[in-house]
């Protein structure tokens, strides 16, 4: 793990639910556990914009269908995987570079019955534990803005996705002017690795992917920090345990929303989606003109 990876994992690691927080989340609706489905997780499981509708749109754009093996790179406490399975019957791999978010997508998975459909790998997307062509469909959402080796990393997408499969990127990208911290993702520069959407487009041609249009979605992302903001401050005023997350937990996350309601607003970041489908298959290390 990179040092970079290293600050990016922990700092997920204070950020996210935990399976407790997921639990006591459940009982505050009044739902027990035993019988929890997947989509009664979805309140406390996205943490990406856009929650539930973007990984639904995300997954609609890619047409993942049932049968499809599909890789969500950068997977997080498990929720899109599972709503991947749940709602289009794939079949979905997760993998992810922090321990604890691993733990909890595993023991989430596990309590809405879904690990036959649903699995979870503990490392790191620059080294991807999975045979070349493995995949129909690799996601990714809110992933990329945080790693700064991206030849490697989309290196090792194009690796893993088949030929005429498709790479589904709901991403940030870096805007114009300053940015303002924290950042969901980072509390200092250091942390953040916001590219382009020209680079990253560029990117994906040149390892072999028909680049579908950019899907900017900066005003949606605008509106649901919004609409977060509002939603941190009731929980914080009452029981933030609504959330399934700790307080302090809960007010990091109400301070990077105001940073990205505001750089959303500004113009110095942008959110969108792009599906790359990958070429016809040619010789391997035969690079793509």
């Amino acid at each position: 793990m990179t040092d970079q990876g290293r600050k990016v994992a922990e700092h997920w690691a204070r950020l996210a639910v935990t399976f407790e927080g997921a639990l006591r989340a459940l009982e505050c609706r009044g739902i027990l556990p035993q019988q929890a489905r997947a989509g009664d997780l979805h309140g406390v499981d996205m943490i990406h914009m856009g929650g539930l509708a973007a990984t639904d749109a995300l997954a609609e754009l890619a047409g993942i269908a049932a049968g499809h093996r599909v890789l969500d790179v950068g997977s997080g406490v498990g929720g899109p995987a599972r709503r991947i399975a749940s709602r289009f019957g794939a079949h979905v791999s997760g993998i992810e570079l922090s321990p604890e978010l691993h733990d909890t997508a595993v023991r989430l998975t596990a309590l809405v019955r879904l690990s036959e459909a649903v699995q979870f790998a503990q490392g790191s997307a620059l080294a991807l534990a999975f045979g070349d062509s493995a995949f129909d469909v690799v996601i990714m959402q809110h992933v990329a803005m945080q790693i700064s080796e991206k030849e490697r990393l989309f290196g090792e997408i194009a690796r893993v996705v088949r030929p005429e499969g498709c790479v589904a990127l709901h991403e940030v990208f870096a805007g114009e002017g300053e940015l303002h911290y924290p950042l969901p993702w980072a509390t200092e520069p250091a942390m953040s690795a916001l590219e382009t959407v020209s680079a990253c487009i560029d990117r994906l041609s040149r390892l072999g992917f028909d680049v579908g249009r950019f899907i900017d979605q900066s005003d949606d992302g605008r509106r649901f920090h919004q609409a977060s903001i509002a939603a941190y401050d009731l929980a914080l005023s009452s029981n933030a345990e609504t959330l399934g997350l700790a307080p302090d937990a809960a007010r990091a996350r109400r301070a990077a929303s105001l940073a990205m309601e505001r750089n959303l607003g500004l113009g110095s970041v942008r959110v969108g989606m792009i599906v790359a489908r990958k070429r016809s298959a040619q010789p391997v290390g035969v690079p793509y003109q």
